[in-house]
């Protein structure tokens, strides 16, 4: 795609956004992915009250890629002491055939509903419907229609966002960051320091199993919890609420791998793609571990219940129970320190991307099992641990969450333990616009379970820069790819916040504070500050958007000129406290800058640039005027020019965000 690099101008105003909003009503009535439920009546008359579960089903397929994607649906008699029958038919248009089993049944079954996307070869939005009839007659809530929702796009990568916000539930956007401190690596007070600066609140780090239960066979179920105690309480002491992350199977309790090759690392090479530094054999501590199979509790089930224990054999429930118990909130650590109730740990991350072979060696199923036992045991310590399923950074199991979701949705505890998460994680490196690419997909995909309440998290994102001391060259023809400079960081900090802010993710964590060792010592560096404690330009722009992105909520999306030839991305949110909104807006391609005009809603407004700085702007002929930079990063690997694959650039030119008074927000 090409564009004149002679300054081009376009009014977006809140009038036509208006309009434009109607006339793609449709659209945003198919992305409401999950219907109401039933209404439910009480029964006084003892009659069979029938129930399905999750109310409505969504399916995402690519043209390019045919699949044939699996659901499951929850039927229940809620009403003890009756028996009913049901019956299932379908109503499908000509391009949508399911095929669900059983169709009939009694009382209580789980129906399996298999869809066949190879039949639809048009991009669009399909529907139909399940239909569950019962007898007798009489039964409550009979009949139960379920939709079926099926969005075909061209490819994943492709997919834009709706121009209106969808109504998920209202979240609150906040910052943390990854490697503050380490149970390995203590932090220093000039660290922490640097952290709390910008109120980077969350500190994401691994609590390595395998560090902590050294001798497995030998001393089975001794803990050594002397360095993760020592980090948990520097952590609560200065304030951050931390977030460990439980994985790394210990020697003698795993089940593959090599068992001298070294431990991956978080945030290693292996969250980008095609690098040529992954590691050439696999670490035996990413291997499912031994006994995972094995009931999690003591009266051999996995249901969990008063005056019961934990499995010994089971090894993984066992060591994520005592986690649990010493870190939470009145556990045997609080106790200890004398801290008072609050204190403690909440969230538990269940491994790191598991869909990486580089981190688990285990099946999709392995995984499944793996997560159902860390999230029982948990909750078995502390109800109310709050579990995120482990970070997954996509790229090379694209059908991986998709999977693992109709794997748990077969077991029939996963509904009624809420599919043993409350948070998912993702993962994202370098291209700004696949935070979208990641993230709406998933949010798709929880929704279709009817998981709607399951927030995403960002626990990884980050770009390494090039061009600083030893680092390679930002146009090396070998090791540029996936790096940016250090303002490109910057700029790539501004655009990944706004595409997770839009879709309502409930937590950002920048990977990582300092350099460090990156991925290898000496060559990536991800830092917003070096190890020699100077900051780089993001390190002023990551409180920028914590400050700014805190409050806001979803308002409009466009992309200008048109959604035909996107040339600017405009993202407007609303913050309903101050009556304001605040629009982030940068150029997405290589030719030239690009001015965009965006009616005012006051007589003046704030014009804030990555650095910080702010600028008043006054409003000519009832529009700004904002001048966008040309995109000019092209380190993207595996594509013609290091370009994304519709010609724009994977980090757009420096972002503008306006702050401007607005009378519509309330």
């Amino acid at each position: 795609m090409s564009h004149s690099s002679s300054l081009n101008r376009w009014l977006l105003s809140g009038v036509a956004l208006g309009v434009a909003a109607s006339a793609i009503g449709f659209l945003g009535a198919a992305l409401d992915l999950i219907a109401p439920p039933s209404a439910r009546a009480e029964s006084s008359t003892g009659e069979p009250e029938l129930s399905v579960q999750p109310t409505s089903l969504v399916f995402l397929a690519e043209v390019a890629t045919p699949t044939v994607q699996t659901r499951t649906l929850n039927l229940a008699n809620l009403t003890p002491g009756t028996s009913l029958t049901w019956t299932v038919t379908i109503s499908p248009p000509a391009k949508v055939q399911p095929i669900v089993s059983p169709l009939t049944g009694t009382n209580s079954a789980t129906l399996i509903v298999q869809l066949d996307t190879s039949t639809i070869t048009t991009t669009g939005t399909y529907t139909a419907a399940i239909i569950i009839a019962a007898k007798p007659s009489n039964t409550i809530g009979n009949p139960i229609t379920v939709p079926i929702t099926v969005m075909v796009i061209d490819r994943v990568q492709r997919a834009y966002l709706p121009l209106i916000a969808n109504n998920y539930p209202a979240r609150r956007f906040q910052m943390g960051l990854v490697f503050v401190s380490a149970a390995e690596y203590p932090a220093s007070e000039t660290r922490y320091q640097r952290a709390l600066d910008i109120n980077g609140r969350i500190n994401r780090w691994p609590m390595y199993w395998s560090n902590i239960e050294t001798d497995p066979i030998t001393n089975p179920r001794v803990f050594d919890w002397s360095r993760p105690d020592a980090n948990v309480s520097a952590d609560l002491n200065h304030g951050l609420t931390v977030l460990p992350i439980l994985l790394s199977t210990p020697i003698g309790l795993d089940t593959g791998g090599s068992r001298s090759a070294p431990m991956p690392q978080i945030g290693a090479s292996s969250v980008l793609p095609d690098r040529s530094d992954a590691p050439q054999q696999i670490s035996s501590v990413t291997s499912p571990p031994q006994g995972l199979d094995k009931p999690i509790f003591d009266d051999n089930s996995d249901i969990p219940g008063p005056g019961k224990s934990i499995n010994p054999d089971n090894r993984w429930a066992y060591f994520v129970n005592a986690a649990v118990n010493r870190y939470k909130p009145g556990g045997t650590l609080a106790q200890v320190r004398g801290w008072s109730s609050s204190w403690g740990v909440r969230y538990w991350e269940m491994w790191n991307e598991p869909d990486l072979d580089t981190f688990f060696t285990g099946t999709i199923t392995d995984y499944a099992r793996l997560l159902k036992v860390g999230y029982l045991a948990a909750k078995f310590a502390d109800p109310q641990a709050q579990i995120v399923l482990g970070g997954m950074a996509h790229h090379e199991k694209p059908q991986w969450f998709s999977s693992l979701l109709n794997v748990i949705g077969a077991d029939p505890d996963a509904v009624a333990n809420h599919y043993f998460m409350d948070k998912v994680a993702v993962h994202n490196y370098f291209w700004s616009w696949q935070t979208f690419g990641y993230l709406y997909p998933d949010r798709a995909q929880l929704d279709s379970h009817g998981l709607t309440d399951v927030a995403l998290w960002l626990t990884e994102i980050g770009v390494p820069v090039c061009g600083e001391g030893t680092f390679p060259a930002c146009d090396d023809p070998i090791n540029r790819w996936y790096r940016a400079t250090s303002h490109e960081q910057a700029d790539f900090l501004i655009q990944s916040a706004a595409f997770a802010t839009w879709l309502k993710t409930e937590v950002y964590l920048w990977f990582q504070l300092y350099d460090d060792c990156g991925n290898e010592c000496g060559v990536d560096a991800y830092g917003l500050v070096r190890n020699d404690n100077t900051t780089r330009p993001s390190y002023m722009t990551y409180a920028l958007v914590n400050n700014l992105f805190a409050s806001v909520q979803p308002y409009w999306r466009q992309r200008l000129p048109d959604w035909s030839d996107p040339v600017i991305e405009v993202i407007a949110f609303k913050r309903p406290a101050s009556g304001e909104r605040v629009v982030v807006l940068w150029n997405r391609f290589y030719t030239g800058t690009q001015t965009a005009l965006i009616t005012a809603t006051a007589s003046s407004a704030q014009l804030i640039f990555p650095d910080g700085s702010l600028q008043t702007i006054y409003p000519i002929s009832g529009a700004y005027a904002i001048d966008l930079p040309a995109a000019t990063n092209r380190n993207l690997y595996g594509t013609t020019g290091g370009v994304a694959p519709d010609g724009s650039a994977p980090i757009g030119g420096s972002p503008r965000i306006l702050v401007e008074s607005d009378p519509a927000v309330k």
